[in-house]
């Protein structure tokens, strides 16, 4: 829902006096401060001001902010990309703005590049969006620019200065405020130089790059220290940038080597599509690159899965994500990326894997526009001179395509045709839209004859993993330990696909030490072992070295799911008994030593075990996870308990409680124009009081007004909000009013419902006051408990009765009111002194029980003017002593008192009862 704030607008009639002199509309030099300044962003390439020649022109100007766009863009590197968007690109970017046509043509570009990347968002009027071209940009305006375009999220541009200055070294004035010069601009822009992006690098450090002679002058200037040598193993690990390659992959950039299964951990990323939308990440999703520092995020739960083009994503670093030295991110990262592809995929190889099978690669994902890997046969052509190939299967693996012939590829030139159906409806195409061009590619096929080499790769347990230097493929493959042709030594595998590993696992584990292999084909032709080329791996013998194996597992590391459950990965398989009992971990909160409840799902992978707990954990809350048990496949066990305490994080989006059957639910005073919303936790302040974030309806929803002049919105507590509408103000309790509310942020970010659409709470009835209990603490008092916090009290809407109907009024009266208190739940408590005392069960004088209930018309109300229920019953709690009483159980005036035990509360006790036998008479 669109912010609605209502703009009056002032038209001021400015009569200029003009004299000879030629400077009329110039401003006192002495204004100017950041000359200087000026100069030096000219010499670094990111100012080039209003004067090609003298950078200090115009700096006493005032700034538009369209003209601030362009400031922002030169600075951060993007000026040429935005100048790169067609026409098309242009006007469906700025589409949506009620002003686009006051922007100046050559201002249009940067404009249209900034909103799509989100550093532009405009401002509302209404129904209407404005970009506000040619009005002057404010200091907030312009740091929020700027906060966007180094990756921070900015939840309320009023606080924007004030957040540029405290990022960490920042040199700008936190006490910047209003509309700004030209130069006051550069004054930020060389402020911010040296302030420190979402992704850790600073803004300075980031426009150089490799560029060593703008690195030289950077370091000249002081604004980035000189090259030295580094801190070694003290280094801390830290994110040096998150990029997109294209809209399929991501990039990031790490300064320290990872580890390996740390790095390829795909719960410790999260990818939203334009900041909102969760994409699904899968075990191979992220991929650690050669140099051990840079992970490529692959978006592939589905082939067609991919962010949106021109727009800006959100990405998220887990802390828990561990270098090979073993050190951590100091908290959780969050950056905001451009999502921006406008380069078209090229065929970058085209090589043979076979005698029947080509591989197509290209520069980068590609697709035939639809959700599947097999792709449309007539979409390549395949030649060797003038014999066509025919195309019997085309399959899609991210930026390869492998290609499988009917008929077996003639050495010499062979040359590939990719979309030789044309470049309509589905032809091959990135992620983009845009689509490879139709294409002759030539390469020299000849054939392998060569025989793939085998070796083993690791022999471990009871598993043994071959490699083979080409892919190969055969069914029951033999591998025999020690002795050949003994079936108890004896593992079978197939590779039913063309792969470079095949795994063998025994049904024993394998003596440590030096071990002889025999590797024996299917005697079947058919299951041979065979590459792509039809090249046969003959039956050979192989020797290896069995890795002693004697130590514990060890817990590699944790990854949290939300507050849901907890999964924890060893270094090796698992004993399954062991891993799968649950007596074998235990999670508890700190606070309170409460355990939690879960159950336990192993993974395939047999490393790693899922604690799935039986409700959510609470958000912001210490635990602590006690593995007691694990044991790997070989029974080396652990010798002492493994400790992991963790604290949960912001993991549940905020909602508003509306359920009319709880005491905690949003409720209406219509007959005081008052509507309370209540969030299920506290909220983005400045959000939750911003009366354009709210909308009310007192007809069923068919008309919602904005709140007026003479509306107010008051903070009742973090998470408790009080809106008087004075139109709503009336005697008519019976108005159940409809309230649309803005997705707003809690503290953490996270939007209401974890939605950008609006949030309609339907007919909000009145609150929920009663008085839960009446305590008989005293003969005479009795302390009545609200479920409130109350406005005010009063004793005489409490009546007695003789029936639970409350026909039959009781004798009981009360007296006064000997005190009224808030409890440290925030409940009021009010003590009632009684004419009469009441026993120990209950009962007045006369031995009557006695009911407790609300009049008909109570007057008492609670903080928010509600009135009391009426006619409620209130149950009697008797927290006096027990007592002896005296009752007489028979007609006989000439006996005695028979004692009775009258209990009052929650009592135990034991009764013995002697009997007296008489002496008959005789």
């Amino acid at each position: 829902m669109r912010n609605l704030r209502k703009l009056t607008a002032a038209v001021l009639v400015v009569v200029l006096v003009l004299t000879s002199m030629t400077t009329v509309f110039a401003a006192d030099s002495a204004n100017v401060a950041n000359a200087d300044k000026a100069a030096t962003l000219k010499d670094l390439g990111l100012y080039s001001g209003q004067d090609a020649n003298d950078p200090k022109v115009g700096l006493e100007n005032a700034l538009t902010t369209q003209d601030s766009l362009i400031f922002l863009a030169k600075l951060f590197g993007y000026n040429e990309a935005a100048n790169k968007l067609s026409a098309d690109q242009v006007a469906e970017a700025l589409a949506k703005f009620d002003d686009a046509a006051s922007i100046s043509d050559y201002a249009k570009n940067v404009v249209a590049y900034s909103t799509a990347n989100g550093i532009l968002s405009g401002s509302a009027n209404k129904d209407e969006l404005f970009v506000g071209a040619k009005d002057t940009v404010t200091a907030a305006r312009f740091a929020t620019f700027m906060l966007r375009q180094m990756g921070y999220t900015v939840p309320d541009f009023r606080e924007s200065v004030a957040k540029l200055a405290e990022t960490k070294g920042s040199k700008i004035d936190a006490t910047i405020t209003g509309d700004l010069t030209r130069d006051a601009a550069v004054g930020i822009m060389y402020g911010a130089l040296t302030a420190e992006k979402a992704s850790g690098k600073t803004v300075i450090a980031d426009i150089v790059g490799d560029n060593n002679d703008l690195k030289a002058k950077a370091e000249k200037l002081g604004l980035i220290a000189h090259s030295g040598t580094s801190g070694g193993g003290s280094e801390e690990l830290r994110v040096v940038s998150v990029n997109t390659l294209n809209n399929k992959q991501l990039e990031i950039k790490f300064n320290l080597p990872l580890d390996k299964s740390s790095a390829q951990e795909e719960a410790y990323y999260t990818v939203k599509d334009k900041g909102i939308d969760e994409k699904i990440l899968t075990d191979y999703s992220c991929k650690l690159s050669d140099d051990m520092k840079t992970v490529v995020v692959t978006l592939d739960s589905t082939v067609d899965d991919c962010l949106t083009n021109s727009s800006t994503a959100k990405v998220m670093i887990s802390k828990d994500i561990m270098a090979a030295n073993g050190k951590k991110l100091n908290a959780d990262k969050e950056f905001e990326i451009q999502v921006q592809d406008g380069i078209l995929p090229t065929v970058k190889e085209i090589t043979a894997t076979g005698e029947k099978n080509i591989k197509i690669t290209f520069s980068e994902p590609v697709y035939e526009g639809n959700n599947t890997t097999t792709l449309s046969n007539n979409l390549f052509a395949v030649k060797s001179g003038t014999y066509s190939y025919y195309v019997q299967k085309a399959e899609l693996n991210l930026d390869e395509i492998n290609l499988e012939l009917g008929t077996k590829l003639i050495e010499g030139p062979v040359t590939v045709t990719v979309n030789d159906a044309g470049l309509q409806g589905n032809a091959i195409q990135d992620y983009a839209g845009y689509k490879v061009f139709k294409g002759e590619h030539t390469f020299n096929y000849v054939k392998d004859n060569s025989v793939s080499v085998v070796s083993v790769k690791t022999a471990i347990g009871n598993k043994v993993v071959l490699s083979f230097s080409k892919p190969v493929k055969g069914s029951n493959i033999k591998l025999y330990h020690s002795v050949k042709n003994n079936e108890d030594y004896k593992s079978e595998a197939t590779s039913a696909d063309y792969a470079n590993e095949i795994t063998f696992t025994f049904n024993n584990l394998l003596q440590n030490g030096s071990l002889y292999l025999y590797l024996v084909n299917s005697g079947i032709e058919g299951e041979k072992i065979v590459d792509a080329y039809g090249i046969k791996v003959p039956d050979q013998v192989l020797t290896c070295t069995v890795e002693d194996d004697t130590a514990a597992p060890v817990v590699r590391h944790y990854i949290m799911n939300n507050n849901e459950s907890i999964k924890i990965e060893f270094d090796e398989e698992l004993d399954r008994e062991v891993a799968q009992n649950p007596d074998s971990y235990s999670v508890k909160r700190l606070s309170d030593n409460e355990e939690v409840p879960f159950s336990v799902v192993m993974d395939d992978s047999m490393k790693s075990v899922e604690l799935k707990y039986n409700y959510k954990l609470d958000d912001n809350t210490e635990y602590q996870l006690l593995i007691k048990n694990y044991m790997d496949i070989f029974g080396n066990a652990n010798v002492s308990d493994y400790e992991h305490a963790f604290t949960t994080g912001d993991n549940t989006y905020p909602i508003v409680l509306d359920s009319q059957q709880s005491d905690e639910s949003c409720y209406a005073v219509a007959e005081k124009g008052r509507i309370f919303i209540i969030y299920s936790e506290p909220m983005n302040e400045s959000q939750m009081l911003d009366k354009s974030n709210y909308q009310v309806s007192i007809d069923g929803g068919d008309t919602y007004n904005d709140l007026g002049n003479y509306d107010t919105i008051i903070k009742v507590s973090e998470s408790k909000v009080q809106i008087y509408v004075k139109n709503f103000e009336c005697n008519n309790d019976s108005i159940a009013p409809f309230v649309k509310i803005a997705p707003i942020m809690d503290l953490a970010g996270k939007r209401l419902y974890g939605s950008v659409d609006s949030h309609i709470v339907e007919g909000i009835g009145p609150e929920n006051v009663y008085i839960e209990e009446a305590q008989l603490v005293v003969k005479n008092k009795i302390k009545f408990v609200f479920n409130k916090k109350m406005g005010s009290t009063s004793e005489n809407d409490i009546e007695f009765s003789t029936y639970a109907n409350a026909t039959t009024s009781s004798s009981i009266r009360v007296l006064s009111c000997e005190s009224t208190a808030v409890n440290s739940d925030g409940k009021t408590e009010m003590v009632l002194i009684l004419n009469q005392d009441l026993s120990p069960d209950g009962r007045d004088e006369a031995g009557n029980e006695i009911f407790i209930s609300t009049i008909n018309d109570p007057s008492s109300e609670s903080e928010s003017g509600t009135r009391l229920e009426p006619n409620r019953p209130i149950p009697l709690n008797v927290m006096t002593p027990p007592e002896t009483a005296k009752r007489y159980y028979d007609i006989d005036e000439s006996t005695g008192a028979v004692p009775k035990v009258v209990a009052g509360g929650n009592i135990k006790f034991k009764c013995e009862v002697a009997f007296l036998r008489t002496k008959k008479a005789s």
